[in-house]
């Protein structure tokens, strides 16, 4: 039999305990009423015992805890369902200036003398969100840093690489290398006209994605028929097509459709899903061209019967720099910018460019855009 001294020692020891933790431990009835509290809950909530005893615990939080709060109870006392008794969880706290502040909970049942109970447990985390937030950024600010250089060393190369090329065709002719060797002269120049051109869409690429990061591209919005768009389309990229040997068609598009963004910028959207198309496509083959309407959504559709992209680069086809290796290994030009650049104008549309592709069978992009009065997504 456990002695006074010895019962009067173990109470003393257990509420020492109670009284001096850092978390708070709070009491209450099986209606949510308060019925005891530490000095950490007063600390935790700027209130004083005496203004939280007999106080519907509901007090200490904002909603939706605090409409929730009686539901929970009421519905374990007459299902037995446990949806957050016995179970720690993070929720928000509400200290008496109005502050609200992350913390953890758990919540445990007692019997008392008969009487059903319940103990909180809660715990002030805004130190440890404050210290992972940090952390979280600075994590962010050294993968931004390390996708900025791995892009700088990128652009040095890929601008020394037509740089070197051009430098060294001009050299070969300053020296007259080449002369009384028929044709040498005209094909170092072409390699220079060539490599010319290469740089300057490399520099105008690199140049619109600079603006298009720092939201600083200028758009004319205008509301344009999208069947005249899509002919002006195909009739633009016409010659690029038949440079592979492959036919643009323009298929079924909804009558009277217009959308609302610049002809400009999309047209530069369309010429690059297109052109890419074209060039991973197989000779003598088409790509077809149409739309759909669907509620306040504008779909058009960019289909090739080629190669298709492997499935192992689905997740960087929107990188900067990256292309698809084709199957037939012909000679891809371009600057791997177009589809990163493409997505940024299709987003600052209001919209989403996304594709479908497989091997051996052709991909198909989509460019999706709302009505400009509606203020919606794509999700």
């Amino acid at each position: 039999m456990t002695k006074p001294s010895a019962v009067s020692d173990l109470l003393n020891r257990t509420r020492a305990i109670v009284e001096t933790i850092v978390d708070g431990v709070i009491t209450i009835d099986q209606h949510g009423l308060i019925d005891t509290v530490n000095p950490a809950t007063e600390k935790i909530f700027g209130y004083s015992s005496e203004e939280m005893i007999g106080q519907n615990v509901s007090m200490l939080m904002p909603n939706p805890y605090r409409r929730e709060h009686d539901g929970y109870i009421h519905n374990y006392l007459s299902t037995g369902n446990k949806k957050i008794i016995g179970i720690g969880r993070e929720v928000r706290g509400l200290r008496k200036d109005g502050t609200l502040f992350p913390l953890e909970l758990a919540i445990s049942e007692m019997f008392i003398n008969g009487q059903r109970m319940f103990t909180g447990i809660v715990r002030d985390i805004s130190e440890r969100k404050e210290t992972e937030e940090k952390l979280r950024e600075a994590e962010h600010r050294v993968h931004e840093q390390r996708v900025k250089d791995e892009f700088i060393a990128t652009v040095s190369h890929e601008l020394r690489t037509p740089l070197t090329s051009i430098k060294a065709s001009l050299e070969i002719l300053k020296s007259n290398a080449c002369d009384g060797v028929e044709g040498q002269a005209d094909a170092l120049i072409e390699i220079a006209h060539k490599n010319s051109e290469r740089l300057l869409l490399l520099i105008n690429d690199i140049l619109d994605i600079s603006k298009i990061e720092s939201e600083k591209m200028g758009y004319r919005m205008t509301s344009i028929p999208l069947q005249e768009f899509l002919e002006s389309a195909i009739r633009d990229n016409k010659s690029y097509g038949e440079k592979y040997q492959v036919e643009f068609t323009l298929g079924e598009v909804p009558d009277g459709i217009e959308i609302y963004a610049d002809p400009d910028r999309m047209m530069q959207v369309m010429s690059n899903l297109m052109s890419n198309a074209a060039k991973f496509s197989p000779p003598k083959s088409k790509v077809e061209i149409y739309a759909l309407r669907d509620g306040n959504r504008t779909r058009i559709c960019i289909k090739d019967y080629g190669y298709g992209i492997p499935q192992e680069f689905h997740a960087r086809i929107f990188d900067k720099f990256t292309q698809a290796d084709s199957s037939d290994r012909r000679q891809m030009s371009g600057t791997g910018l177009g589809l990163n650049i493409s997505k940024g104008i299709v987003e600052q549309h209001n919209g989403k460019l996304s594709f479908t592709s497989h091997q051996d069978k052709g991909s198909e992009f989509f460019i999706d855009l709302f009505d400009h009065s509606q203020g919606e997504n794509y999700e």
